[in-house]
């Protein structure tokens, strides 16, 4: 089975985020004031708790940007959207001026492949080669 492609310095950097948010959430709820008129209420509590859910929950998005190998092609997920494409409908791969490698369908269609980004330099070059090297193998089987 081929591993599946995924960023390496965004996973990094979310990873990282959602630590720092927990922590400063924490130290933010040991060190709010609980005295006067600017005291903590329950609300409080729960509106951070809530807004630190949804910060965690974008990060997570984040997280989950891959491609995945399977046997009659590849599904690639993207930040929003998803894609199923097989093999047949792949052309070729392109790693240009943009921060992801795209791929080009038969239908004229531009895929963008946000799990291979240029921000990981020689990890992304190689990334991309190997991508294109297995769609190729894929193809001519």
């Amino acid at each position: 089975m081929t591993r599946t492609f995924r960023p390496r310095m965004a996973r990094y950097v979310t990873a990282g985020l959602a630590v720092l948010l927990i922590a400063s959430t924490a130290v933010l709820f040991a060190m709010a004031p609980s005295f006067g008129i600017y005291a903590w209420g329950t609300v409080d509590y729960i509106g951070t708790v809530i807004l630190l859910a949804f910060f965690l929950w974008l990060l997570w998005i984040q997280y989950q940007v891959r491609v995945e190998v399977r046997d009659e092609g590849i599904y690639i997920k993207n930040l929003i959207y998803a894609h199923s494409l097989e093999w047949g409908q792949i052309v070729g791969v392109d790693f240009g001026e943009g921060p992801w490698v795209r791929i080009d369908t038969t239908d004229g269609h531009v895929v963008s492949v946000m799990a291979i980004q240029s921000a990981d330099g020689d990890y992304a070059r190689r990334e991309a080669v190997r991508l294109a090297t297995l769609i190729d193998r894929k193809q001519s089987a």
